[in-house]
């Protein structure tokens, strides 16, 4: 077992072992306040007058890489540490100002120079003024600064919260909600991990509107989006859609989404879609919930390099919605899926999922979710890229501590096995203490 996977786990253990003494402690006689740091922290923060909230998040998580991007031989380990420091000031019932601050740290990376995605020092992850009465429920809002995105399953636009440092948007945004319908417009510069201050992307511009309309006491939703897009590589990209979900009779839940992509890259017309449609249904296993899925997304891809026509799907700025291990992304791409997630207590969750991967088109690239080149090989002989196998365990020790421990791994298909690529393990161990 690696040194820092080995580190985190003893980092587990020792929290653990912790909340376990302070759950006892506070069952006893002596005051919980005394003996509970949490306890003492939220009692401070009671003391701070109503216009003004205070909040931290630190975590620890330790990624032990065989096989990193599916190269033979190439193995790393190491420890990744994150602290975020929030505040929210309300100077009246209309107006709020948000901030976070985020402190990213890194132990025994391998790599040389260490990205920025990975380690950045005390920088300013958020920081907006949102205008509207009501918060989420407002009926008008308006938000300006730097802030995250969220839409939908975020397949298109997120924020990712896995990384140890992750992306924001500086950004206006409106939101009108008359009723059972939400409404977002939105115009943006995309801010990526960078030297010093982050700071946006003057070539990486993101626009939209999103509107979602709940169905059936908020239980169903649909969602229709056009979304605008232009950087230097896509002079203009527009991707609209529709997207939804909800129950189905006798424990049967769906999610679809499909998508369709218009404008010009690299001179080129685009014509691309991609779509995602899920099934889903929840058993009752020793009286606790079970719920089995079933999934298959497909992006298209280019069938012929610079013939005046690109077919190859754009997904914007996603978080990864393919597996821990397999980090390819919504382009180009055949991926069915089975899925289950069964809660044992009402404190934990198990996930496990196995996907299957193929090209689209093999005269296109196999890309990772960033949307950078994972492997090309116009020539290829077999489009099947492989399969990947994800399993993680999420434990809630207390209201503040939550622990995950997880394996993934990536089995090669004769695709990968063409491009010289093998197969990836990645067992991985975090904690996240929060208040």
């Amino acid at each position: 077992m690696s040194r820092p996977l080995l580190a985190a786990l003893c980092l587990l253990g020792s929290a653990l072992s912790f909340a376990s003494e302070n759950t006892a402690a506070s069952e006893g006689s002596a005051p919980p306040s005394l003996l509970n740091p949490a306890a003492q922290i939220e009692s401070w923060l009671a003391t701070l007058p109503p216009w003004l909230r205070l909040g931290a998040e630190i975590r620890g998580r330790s990624d032990d890489y065989f096989g990193l991007n599916a190269v033979p031989g190439q193995d790393d380990a190491y420890y990744l540490h994150r602290f975020r420091l929030n505040a929210q000031v309300s100077p009246s019932g209309w107006m709020r100002l948000v901030t976070q601050i985020q402190d990213s740290r890194q132990g025994g990376y391998g790599r040389k120079p260490i990205p920025y995605s990975v380690a950045q020092p005390a920088d300013l992850r958020l920081s907006y003024v949102e205008f509207g009465r009501g918060g989420e429920e407002a009926p008008l809002s308006v938000r300006v600064g730097r802030q995250p995105l969220v839409f939908g399953d975020m397949r298109l636009v997120g924020t990712s919260n896995w990384g140890n440092v992750g992306p924001a948007y500086d950004a206006l945004r409106v939101s009108l909600r008359p009723g059972s319908v939400r409404l977002d417009g939105f115009a943006s510069f995309v801010v990526t991990p960078c030297k010093g201050f982050d700071a946006p992307r003057r070539d990486k511009m993101l626009s939209g509107v999103y509107a979602s309309f709940d169905l059936l006491g908020k239980t169903r939703t649909v969602d229709v989006y056009l979304f605008w897009k232009r950087d230097r590589r896509a002079a203009s990209l527009l991707t609209y859609g529709v997207r939804s979900a909800g129950p189905l009779p006798y424990r049967w839940d769906y999610n679809a989404e499909l998508a369709l992509q218009r404008g010009r890259f690299a001179g080129e017309s685009v014509a691309a879609w991609a779509g995602h449609w899920e099934i889903g249904r929840k058993l009752q296993c020793a009286r606790r919930p079970l719920r089995l899925a079933a999934e298959y997304n497909y992006a298209s891809g280019d069938k012929a390099p610079r013939d005046g026509h690109y077919g190859s799907f754009d997904a914007h700025y996603p978080t990864n919605i393919f597996g821990t291990a397999a980090d390819f992304g919504w382009r180009n791409l055949h991926e069915p899926r089975v899925y289950f997630e069964w809660q044992p207590d009402r404190k934990t969750r198990v996930q496990t999922a196995y996907h299957w991967f193929w090209l689209a088109e093999r005269g296109d690239a196999l890309y990772n979710f960033a949307g950078a080149v994972f492997a090309f090989l116009p020539h290829a002989a077999d489009a099947y890229v492989g399969s990947a196998f994800d399993l993680r365990c999420i434990r809630q020790i207390s209201r503040h501590l939550q622990v995950w421990l997880g394996y993934a791994q990536l089995f090669p298909g004769p695709y990968l096995t063409q491009a010289g690529r093998a197969a990836i393990e990645y067992p991985y161990a975090m904690w996240n203490f929060s208040f």
